[in-house]
């Protein structure tokens, strides 16, 4: 188990944090409901979004032991409706939890329209636009926020991954974890890799215009950024910084 900022830990190769303060596992970015969005366009692809987030869930429990799991933004995948495959995902995904007394709260991201169709349903469910907790203050990250000082900001949206090149220049992509400190005293931000398995993510770099989030792109000291990258089935790696990475990063 790694502390990369006070309370705040990673473990294992799994794309949550754990939250000791509040005992809660913190995940983003699951897009319930894309596999259905992609047949309507002509895609049929292997249903494994809700699969995917079970797995999650189940692993993080052997390695945390927590009663709570905030889900920072994006827990379902359409904009203008809630699918029928959707609905019926979220429901059971969410039953279950209760099931295993479970508290969940959603901080709702730019995909969560209509979510609360289905978690008002829920008496273990709450639906928040943030959660703030003191030194600690949680975002999906599409929308804008005054900066404080000495804050630790977790964020999703993002979907952040590393490209490395080797010697041959082949690129090896692989999903992490961005601890970015940002220009305001004491303060940084944490961006979670997807849960999502479609969500493949986007690029680590050090240009501040190839982030989607307003807190990364205008505050973020990238050259200062450290990734910690998930490697399957192995656990995580703690990389230098990506001022020292330049030469190596796509």
């Amino acid at each position: 188990m790694l502390e990369i900022s006070p309370g705040i830990y990673i473990a294992s190769d799994l794309p949550v944090l754990y939250l000791k303060n509040i005992d809660a596992i913190v995940l983003s970015d699951v897009h319930i409901g894309y596999e259905e969005e992609m047949a309507r366009k002509g895609m049929f692809l292997p249903k494994v979004q809700k699969k995917r987030f079970m797995e999650v869930y189940r692993n993080s429990g052997k390695v945390f032991k927590f009663k709570r799991i905030v889900i920072n933004g994006d827990f379902k995948h359409l904009f203008n409706k809630l699918g029928k495959e959707e609905r019926d995902d979220l429901n059971e995904i969410l039953s279950i939890l209760k099931d295993d007394g479970i508290e969940v709260t959603l901080v709702k991201g730019n995909h969560d329209n209509y979510v609360t169709l289905v978690t008002d349903k829920f008496d273990n469910v709450e639906v928040v636009d943030y959660l703030d907790l003191g030194d600690v203050f949680l975002l999906h990250g599409h929308k804008e926020v005054e900066i404080r000082d000495n804050t630790t900001y977790v964020i999703g949206h993002e979907h952040p991954r590393i490209s490395i090149r080797d010697r041959l220049g082949f690129a090896k992509k692989l999903q992490a974890f961005l601890v970015v400190p940002l220009k305001s005293n004491g303060s940084k931000v944490i961006v979670l890799p997807s849960v999502g398995t479609y969500q493949a993510g986007n690029d680590i770099s050090l240009i501040h215009n190839n982030y989607m989030s307003p807190i990364v792109r205008n505050f973020g000291v990238l050259e200062k950024a450290k990734p910690y990258v998930i490697i399957e089935s192995e656990g995580i790696m703690e990389f230098p910084e990506l001022g020292l990475l330049k030469n190596v990063l796509f």
